[in-house]
């Protein structure tokens, strides 16, 4: 990791659309596609055949670009997706397709969306985008078996900043909506129905990135309270709180760790490169924000894997929350292993003022 900046860009953000097969991902794009409120989207899908394109709706096509009545730009993946995203981008700055403002990237239902969201948060694509939204849909009717089954769609679900249990009118999904709850704690859950699924306005999450974003913003987007509630210990002798682990089947588990003292920038940058070097397969997801010494501004972190978004900081503390909060989603990894990491790192690398 390096020292932090100041985001003030027009970096678009790109969303994700994930689920794993017949969760009724294709079906929920459907629908959004007719939308206005994408008129100022572009959407990477990988088939267009698979997602079935009204051909009413269509009012351009171009190559591999489809540009449908609503506004929507609608293209296939060509390569890969960084290629893709190059070329939208290059186009979009020539004046060949409409100046889209965010991007919503279909993956297929056997993917692992951890690849995929490396891909976001590495250069080039770090100069033109933004990670945004991570959205999961969840099959009410075969989604338990799929998540004991498929490790794929474990990992779906636990990097997801919002979750859509569809087809709930055809099974009571209240079971099932509990076991993803506890899976990932910190993601927003939408219940759909085959006949009312979540319009499109659902992308429309907090950019953590966007100097314009309310400080208040960043509680909602971190939600550390969901990490602890009845499981949050007292703060220890060493001045930090843990928020007990919520394990899970794959060895999946999530956990929050969080720190009263402001933390020295390079104890943390230590911290995480260690465990990056060391265990970086088995980091899902980390996001967190950071009260740094010697600043008077939080800085906001966010990883997946082995791959750092360059850190940011933020425009103010929320009301009331100055403090550091850092929520890990990991596969084998436990709360104390990480934070008796961190611990060892400070008391071998003392810092004199």
């Amino acid at each position: 990791m390096t020292q932090s900046s100041s985001f003030v860009d027009g970096r678009i953000p790109v969303s994700l659309l994930t689920g794993f097969l017949g969760s009724g991902k294709t079906t929920l794009l459907n629908t959004w596609l007719r939308d206005p409120a994408m008129a100022d989207a572009a959407v990477i899908v990988n088939e267009f055949g698979e997602v079935g394109i009204d051909h009413e709706l269509i009012a351009s096509s171009n190559d591999n670009t489809i540009e449908l009545s609503t506004g929507c730009l609608c293209c296939t993946v060509r390569g890969d997706l960084v290629e893709t995203l190059r070329e939208l981008h290059v186009k979009r700055e020539r004046g060949e397709i409409p100046r889209f403002s965010r991007v919503l990237v279909e993956t297929t239902g056997l993917a692992d969306p951890v690849p995929v969201i490396q891909a976001l948060i590495t250069f080039p694509v770090a100069r033109a985008y933004v990670l945004g939204r991570v959205i999961t849909v969840v099959d009410a009717v075969n989604g338990g078996y799929t998540l004991d089954a498929h490790s794929e769609a474990m990992r779906q679900v636990v990097v997801a900043d919002e979750l859509v249990l569809s087809k709930n009118d055809l099974v009571d999904g209240s079971a099932l909506a509990e076991q993803v709850r506890r899976l990932n704690p910190g993601a927003g859950l939408t219940l759909s129905r085959t006949d009312a699924p979540p319009p499109a306005t659902l992308l429309e999450g907090i950019n953590i990135y966007d100097p314009s974003t309310r400080p208040a913003a960043v509680v909602e987007w971190l939600k550390a309270d969901r990490y602890g509630g009845a499981y949050q210990h007292e703060a220890l002798a060493d001045g930090h709180v843990h928020h007990d682990v919520s394990r899970h089947s794959h060895d999946i588990g999530s956990f929050c760790l969080s720190y009263s003292e402001p933390l020295h920038w390079e104890h943390v940058c230590a911290w995480l490169d260690a465990l990056v070097l060391a265990h970086g397969d088995q980091l899902l997801r980390v996001k967190g924000i950071i009260n740094v010494v010697g600043r008077e501004r939080p800085i906001v972190v966010q990883a997946v894997q082995r791959l750092f978004h360059p850190p940011a900081e933020l425009s103010d503390w929320p009301q009331g929350a100055i403090g550091s909060r850092i929520v890990f989603i990991t596969r084998g990894l436990s709360r104390e292993f990480v934070a008796e990491v961190f611990d060892t790192l400070r008391q071998r690398q003392p810092i004199h003022s």
